[in-house]
Protein backbone atom coordinates (compact mmCIF):
# COMPACT_ATOMS: atom_id res chain seq x y z
CA UNK A 1 0.00 0.00 0.00
CA UNK A 2 2.32 2.41 1.24
CA UNK A 3 4.70 1.57 -2.03
CA UNK A 4 1.43 2.24 -4.31
CA UNK A 5 1.27 5.61 -2.46
CA UNK A 6 4.67 6.23 -3.48
CA UNK A 7 3.35 6.69 -7.39
CA UNK A 8 -0.02 8.90 -6.52
CA UNK A 9 2.27 12.13 -6.27
CA UNK A 10 3.90 11.45 -9.60
CA UNK A 11 1.24 10.29 -11.77
CA UNK A 12 -0.80 14.27 -10.34
CA UNK A 13 2.10 15.73 -11.52
CA UNK A 14 2.37 14.20 -14.66
CA UNK A 15 -1.12 14.80 -15.38
CA UNK A 16 -0.91 18.56 -14.43
CA UNK A 17 2.10 18.87 -16.66
CA UNK A 18 -0.29 17.14 -19.20
CA UNK A 19 -2.74 19.83 -18.98
CA UNK A 20 -0.87 22.39 -18.67
CA UNK A 21 1.38 21.72 -21.53
CA UNK A 22 -2.34 21.40 -23.75
CA UNK A 23 -3.80 24.46 -22.15
CA UNK A 24 -0.49 26.22 -23.23
CA UNK A 25 -0.46 24.59 -26.84
CA UNK A 26 -4.29 25.77 -27.50
CA UNK A 27 -3.24 29.04 -26.26
CA UNK A 28 -0.28 29.59 -28.20
CA UNK A 29 -2.14 28.06 -31.38
CA UNK A 30 -5.24 31.04 -30.31
CA UNK A 31 -2.77 33.57 -30.02
CA UNK A 32 -1.22 32.85 -33.66
CA UNK A 33 -4.62 32.91 -35.27
CA UNK A 34 -5.46 35.94 -32.87
CA UNK A 35 -2.09 37.76 -34.42
CA UNK A 36 -3.02 36.39 -38.02
CA UNK A 37 -6.70 38.20 -38.20
CA UNK A 38 -5.37 40.77 -35.83
CA UNK A 39 -3.14 41.85 -38.99
CA UNK A 40 -5.91 42.08 -41.55
CA UNK A 41 -8.05 43.26 -39.50
CA UNK A 42 -5.89 46.42 -38.94
CA UNK A 43 -5.36 46.57 -42.60
CA UNK A 44 -8.62 47.07 -43.05
CA UNK A 45 -8.87 49.56 -40.33
CA UNK A 46 -5.58 51.09 -42.00
CA UNK A 47 -7.70 50.78 -45.64
CA UNK A 48 -11.09 52.86 -44.02
CA UNK A 49 -9.05 55.73 -42.72
CA UNK A 50 -7.26 56.18 -46.21
CA UNK A 51 -10.24 55.59 -48.31
CA UNK A 52 -12.74 58.08 -45.86
CA UNK A 53 -9.19 60.57 -47.09
CA UNK A 54 -9.65 60.05 -50.33
CA UNK A 55 -13.08 60.24 -50.94
CA UNK A 56 -12.78 63.60 -48.93
CA UNK A 57 -10.42 64.76 -52.28
CA UNK A 58 -12.91 63.33 -54.30
CA UNK A 59 -15.92 65.19 -53.34
CA UNK A 60 -13.66 68.21 -52.95
CA UNK A 61 -12.75 68.42 -56.63
CA UNK A 62 -16.32 67.71 -57.44
CA UNK A 63 -17.63 70.44 -55.46
CA UNK A 64 -14.79 73.13 -57.20
CA UNK A 65 -14.80 71.36 -60.78
CA UNK A 66 -11.69 70.14 -62.44
CA UNK A 67 -10.62 74.00 -63.44
CA UNK A 68 -10.89 75.30 -59.36
CA UNK A 69 -9.60 72.63 -57.86
CA UNK A 70 -6.90 73.13 -55.09
CA UNK A 71 -3.65 71.73 -56.17
CA UNK A 72 -3.44 72.60 -59.55
CA UNK A 73 -0.97 74.91 -58.08
CA UNK A 74 1.23 72.59 -56.51
CA UNK A 75 0.68 69.51 -53.94
CA UNK A 76 -1.85 70.02 -51.32
CA UNK A 77 -1.00 68.18 -47.90
CA UNK A 78 -3.39 67.66 -45.28
CA UNK A 79 -3.22 65.45 -41.63
CA UNK A 80 -5.71 64.47 -39.42
CA UNK A 81 -6.14 61.74 -36.59
CA UNK A 82 -9.16 59.46 -37.71
CA UNK A 83 -10.95 56.17 -36.22
CA UNK A 84 -8.18 55.54 -33.88
CA UNK A 85 -5.24 56.09 -36.74
CA UNK A 86 -3.61 59.01 -38.20
CA UNK A 87 -2.96 59.79 -42.07
CA UNK A 88 -0.89 61.91 -43.99
CA UNK A 89 -2.74 62.77 -47.43
CA UNK A 90 -0.92 64.70 -50.57
CA UNK A 91 -2.64 65.30 -53.66
CA UNK A 92 -0.96 66.47 -57.11
CA UNK A 93 -1.19 66.89 -60.75
CA UNK A 94 -0.64 64.18 -62.70
CA UNK A 95 -1.07 64.51 -66.27
CA UNK A 96 -3.63 67.90 -66.47
CA UNK A 97 -4.31 67.83 -69.79
CA UNK A 98 -5.60 64.09 -69.46
CA UNK A 99 -7.52 65.46 -66.49
CA UNK A 100 -5.28 62.34 -63.78
CA UNK A 101 -4.27 63.46 -60.54
CA UNK A 102 -2.67 61.07 -57.72
CA UNK A 103 -3.74 60.65 -54.28
CA UNK A 104 -1.49 58.95 -51.32
CA UNK A 105 -2.40 58.39 -48.23
CA UNK A 106 -0.14 57.11 -45.34
CA UNK A 107 -1.80 55.78 -42.62
CA UNK A 108 -0.52 55.29 -39.09
CA UNK A 109 -2.27 52.85 -37.40
CA UNK A 110 -1.12 51.16 -33.70
CA UNK A 111 2.68 50.34 -34.77
CA UNK A 112 2.36 50.00 -37.98
CA UNK A 113 2.73 52.69 -41.31
CA UNK A 114 1.01 52.14 -44.42
CA UNK A 115 0.76 53.48 -47.76
CA UNK A 116 -2.30 53.89 -50.17
CA UNK A 117 -1.54 55.56 -53.70
CA UNK A 118 -4.76 56.08 -55.96
CA UNK A 119 -3.75 57.74 -59.73
CA UNK A 120 -7.28 58.92 -60.60
CA UNK A 121 -9.05 60.37 -63.48
CA UNK A 122 -11.58 63.02 -63.42
CA UNK A 123 -14.37 63.06 -66.11
CA UNK A 124 -15.45 67.00 -65.57
CA UNK A 125 -18.22 66.90 -67.83
CA UNK A 126 -19.96 64.27 -66.31
CA UNK A 127 -18.31 64.55 -62.53
CA UNK A 128 -16.89 61.00 -62.65
CA UNK A 129 -13.94 59.28 -60.88
CA UNK A 130 -12.09 56.19 -62.28
CA UNK A 131 -9.65 53.75 -60.93
CA UNK A 132 -11.58 54.65 -57.86
CA UNK A 133 -11.49 51.48 -55.56
CA UNK A 134 -8.62 49.91 -55.34
CA UNK A 135 -5.14 51.57 -54.83
CA UNK A 136 -2.67 51.20 -57.65
CA UNK A 137 -0.03 50.86 -55.03
CA UNK A 138 0.43 49.33 -51.60
CA UNK A 139 2.85 49.45 -48.89
CA UNK A 140 3.56 48.47 -45.13
CA UNK A 141 6.27 49.51 -43.50
CA UNK A 142 7.68 50.10 -39.74
CA UNK A 143 9.44 53.52 -39.93
CA UNK A 144 8.07 56.64 -42.20
CA UNK A 145 11.76 56.51 -43.00
CA UNK A 146 11.85 53.83 -45.10
CA UNK A 147 8.86 54.20 -46.85
CA UNK A 148 9.61 54.27 -50.43
CA UNK A 149 10.69 57.50 -52.44
CA UNK A 150 10.29 56.41 -55.86
CA UNK A 151 6.69 55.43 -56.19
CA UNK A 152 5.40 57.86 -59.03
CA UNK A 153 7.70 55.62 -61.22
CA UNK A 154 6.80 52.56 -59.59
CA UNK A 155 3.04 53.20 -60.28
CA UNK A 156 4.08 54.55 -64.23
CA UNK A 157 5.30 50.46 -64.36
CA UNK A 158 2.53 49.23 -63.08
CA UNK A 159 -0.17 51.55 -65.35
CA UNK A 160 2.04 50.61 -68.62
CA UNK A 161 2.28 46.69 -67.55
CA UNK A 162 -1.85 46.81 -67.38
CA UNK A 163 -2.09 48.61 -70.66
CA UNK A 164 0.81 46.01 -72.37
CA UNK A 165 -1.81 43.25 -70.79
CA UNK A 166 -5.01 44.86 -72.14
CA UNK A 167 -4.65 43.29 -75.77
CA UNK A 168 -4.02 39.79 -73.70
CA UNK A 169 -7.10 40.12 -71.31
CA UNK A 170 -9.62 40.99 -74.06
CA UNK A 171 -7.84 38.07 -76.45
CA UNK A 172 -8.44 35.48 -72.96
CA UNK A 173 -12.27 37.15 -72.28
CA UNK A 174 -13.37 36.50 -76.26
CA UNK A 175 -11.85 32.94 -75.80
CA UNK A 176 -13.82 32.26 -72.91
CA UNK A 177 -17.10 33.28 -73.67
CA UNK A 178 -17.96 30.80 -75.91
CA UNK A 179 -16.73 27.99 -73.56
CA UNK A 180 -19.46 25.58 -71.84
CA UNK A 181 -17.50 23.71 -69.37
CA UNK A 182 -15.34 24.02 -66.69
CA UNK A 183 -12.65 22.19 -68.61
CA UNK A 184 -12.91 24.26 -71.60
CA UNK A 185 -12.88 27.33 -69.72
CA UNK A 186 -9.27 26.25 -67.61
CA UNK A 187 -7.62 24.90 -71.18
CA UNK A 188 -7.76 28.98 -72.14
CA UNK A 189 -6.10 29.82 -69.48
CA UNK A 190 -3.25 27.34 -69.38
CA UNK A 191 -4.90 25.04 -66.54
CA UNK A 192 -4.63 21.36 -66.90
CA UNK A 193 -7.66 20.00 -66.19
CA UNK A 194 -6.92 16.71 -65.80
CA UNK A 195 -6.71 16.35 -61.97
CA UNK A 196 -10.15 18.62 -61.44
CA UNK A 197 -12.85 16.74 -59.92
CA UNK A 198 -15.76 17.87 -62.12
CA UNK A 199 -14.05 19.73 -64.74
CA UNK A 200 -17.21 18.25 -67.17
CA UNK A 201 -19.68 20.60 -65.21
CA UNK A 202 -21.28 23.82 -67.18
CA UNK A 203 -19.32 27.00 -66.79
CA UNK A 204 -21.09 28.89 -64.04
CA UNK A 205 -23.50 31.74 -65.87
CA UNK A 206 -22.03 35.45 -65.25
CA UNK A 207 -23.57 36.76 -62.09
CA UNK A 208 -25.55 40.11 -62.91
CA UNK A 209 -24.86 42.46 -59.43
CA UNK A 210 -27.60 44.83 -59.54
CA UNK A 211 -26.63 47.89 -57.18
CA UNK A 212 -30.02 50.11 -56.15
CA UNK A 213 -29.74 53.67 -56.81
CA UNK A 214 -27.76 55.61 -54.11
CA UNK A 215 -28.94 59.08 -52.89
CA UNK A 216 -25.58 60.58 -53.49
CA UNK A 217 -26.05 63.29 -56.17
CA UNK A 218 -25.43 62.24 -59.59
CA UNK A 219 -23.25 59.20 -58.94
CA UNK A 220 -26.35 57.00 -60.53
CA UNK A 221 -25.54 58.61 -63.86
CA UNK A 222 -21.31 58.63 -63.32
CA UNK A 223 -21.72 54.72 -62.72
CA UNK A 224 -23.62 54.38 -66.07
CA UNK A 225 -20.47 55.93 -67.94
CA UNK A 226 -18.39 53.63 -70.06
CA UNK A 227 -16.14 56.18 -71.81
CA UNK A 228 -13.72 57.84 -69.90
CA UNK A 229 -11.51 59.87 -71.70
CA UNK A 230 -13.07 63.67 -72.01
CA UNK A 231 -12.24 64.51 -75.10
CA UNK A 232 -14.47 61.79 -76.72
CA UNK A 233 -18.38 61.53 -76.77
CA UNK A 234 -19.90 59.90 -73.52
CA UNK A 235 -21.81 57.22 -74.31
CA UNK A 236 -24.12 56.03 -71.05
CA UNK A 237 -24.60 52.31 -71.11
CA UNK A 238 -26.74 49.56 -69.72
CA UNK A 239 -30.43 51.38 -70.24
CA UNK A 240 -31.94 48.36 -71.61
CA UNK A 241 -35.57 47.47 -72.38
CA UNK A 242 -38.14 44.40 -72.49
CA UNK A 243 -39.20 42.55 -75.42
CA UNK A 244 -41.56 44.75 -77.04
CA UNK A 245 -41.16 47.74 -74.45
CA UNK A 246 -40.64 50.92 -74.81
CA UNK A 247 -42.04 53.29 -71.57
CA UNK A 248 -39.16 53.49 -68.82
CA UNK A 249 -39.32 51.94 -65.05
CA UNK A 250 -39.13 53.90 -62.26
CA UNK A 251 -35.43 53.34 -61.96
CA UNK A 252 -34.86 54.57 -65.41
CA UNK A 253 -36.78 57.61 -64.47
CA UNK A 254 -34.69 58.08 -61.43
CA UNK A 255 -31.48 57.84 -63.37
CA UNK A 256 -32.68 60.32 -66.36
CA UNK A 257 -34.25 63.16 -63.49
CA UNK A 258 -30.22 63.15 -62.37
CA UNK A 259 -29.20 63.31 -66.10
CA UNK A 260 -31.36 66.34 -66.37
CA UNK A 261 -29.92 68.18 -63.25
CA UNK A 262 -26.97 67.47 -64.68
CA UNK A 263 -27.67 68.93 -68.12
CA UNK A 264 -29.60 71.79 -66.73
CA UNK A 265 -27.28 72.95 -63.69
CA UNK A 266 -23.78 72.03 -64.53
CA UNK A 267 -23.59 71.48 -68.63
CA UNK A 268 -26.07 74.16 -69.84
CA UNK A 269 -24.40 73.79 -73.34
CA UNK A 270 -24.03 70.25 -73.65
CA UNK A 271 -26.57 68.42 -76.38
CA UNK A 272 -27.52 64.87 -76.47
CA UNK A 273 -28.36 62.55 -79.17
CA UNK A 274 -30.55 59.12 -77.78
CA UNK A 275 -29.49 56.26 -79.75
CA UNK A 276 -32.49 53.71 -80.09
CA UNK A 277 -31.89 50.10 -80.71
CA UNK A 278 -33.40 46.83 -80.60
CA UNK A 279 -32.98 43.04 -80.95
CA UNK A 280 -33.66 40.59 -83.88
CA UNK A 281 -36.98 39.95 -82.49
CA UNK A 282 -39.68 40.80 -85.09
CA UNK A 283 -39.75 42.18 -88.25
CA UNK A 284 -36.55 44.68 -89.21
CA UNK A 285 -39.28 47.38 -89.93
CA UNK A 286 -41.39 46.81 -85.99
CA UNK A 287 -37.96 46.76 -84.55
CA UNK A 288 -36.71 50.29 -86.04
CA UNK A 289 -40.19 51.46 -84.44
CA UNK A 290 -39.33 50.05 -81.67
CA UNK A 291 -36.09 51.75 -81.36
CA UNK A 292 -37.40 55.22 -82.65
CA UNK A 293 -39.98 55.25 -79.70
CA UNK A 294 -37.39 53.55 -76.62
CA UNK A 295 -35.32 56.94 -77.62
CA UNK A 296 -38.28 59.09 -78.02
CA UNK A 297 -39.67 57.65 -74.42
CA UNK A 298 -36.53 59.00 -73.27
CA UNK A 299 -36.47 62.71 -74.73
CA UNK A 300 -39.96 62.76 -73.56
CA UNK A 301 -39.15 62.36 -69.60
CA UNK A 302 -35.99 64.82 -70.17
CA UNK A 303 -38.05 67.14 -71.45
CA UNK A 304 -41.00 66.98 -68.96
CA UNK A 305 -37.43 67.53 -66.62
CA UNK A 306 -36.79 70.89 -67.65
CA UNK A 307 -34.41 69.87 -70.60
CA UNK A 308 -34.69 72.00 -73.84
CA UNK A 309 -35.82 69.82 -76.55
CA UNK A 310 -33.97 71.65 -79.29
CA UNK A 311 -30.73 70.35 -77.04
CA UNK A 312 -31.90 66.36 -77.53
CA UNK A 313 -32.02 64.82 -81.18
CA UNK A 314 -33.78 61.04 -81.26
CA UNK A 315 -32.68 58.59 -83.56
CA UNK A 316 -33.48 54.91 -83.96
CA UNK A 317 -30.71 52.30 -85.47
CA UNK A 318 -33.26 49.11 -85.06
CA UNK A 319 -31.56 46.01 -85.17
CA UNK A 320 -28.65 47.19 -87.09
CA UNK A 321 -26.38 47.91 -84.57
CA UNK A 322 -25.87 45.19 -82.20
CA UNK A 323 -23.59 44.87 -79.41
CA UNK A 324 -23.71 41.36 -78.38
CA UNK A 325 -25.03 38.14 -80.27
CA UNK A 326 -28.65 37.87 -80.88
CA UNK A 327 -28.36 34.03 -80.82
CA UNK A 328 -29.08 34.30 -77.12
CA UNK A 329 -31.77 35.60 -74.65
CA UNK A 330 -29.09 37.25 -72.74
CA UNK A 331 -27.44 39.27 -76.07
CA UNK A 332 -31.05 40.33 -77.51
CA UNK A 333 -31.71 42.07 -73.69
CA UNK A 334 -28.46 43.91 -74.13
CA UNK A 335 -29.21 45.15 -77.78
CA UNK A 336 -32.69 46.22 -76.20
CA UNK A 337 -31.19 50.00 -75.26
CA UNK A 338 -31.05 53.32 -75.85
CA UNK A 339 -27.28 55.17 -75.83
CA UNK A 340 -26.62 58.69 -74.51
CA UNK A 341 -24.32 60.79 -76.70
CA UNK A 342 -23.16 64.02 -75.37
CA UNK A 343 -21.69 66.45 -77.16
CA UNK A 344 -20.66 70.32 -76.59
CA UNK A 345 -22.40 72.88 -78.86
CA UNK A 346 -20.05 73.99 -80.94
Amino acid sequence: MKGRAGYIFPMILFASLAVGLLVLTLTQFQSSNRQKYQHLNDYQAAFNIAYSALVEVLADIQSRQWSNRSFKSGPKDRSANLFGGSYNLRVEDHASVEFMFNVKVRVKFKEKSHLFYWRMQYNPSLLDFTNLFIPVYYEEYGDPANAPSDIDSKVDEIMQRRKDNQPKVEEIADRLRPTDSIKEALEVVGIDPGGVNQADLPRPAVVTINIPPDDLTLKPVSGLISAVDPTANHIIKSFYFGLDVTELTSDQELLLNTLADLLNEQQPDTRIVLRGHASSDGSAETNMQLSIARAQSVADHLISSGVAADRITVRGFGETQPIASNATPEGRAKNRRVEFVLKEDP
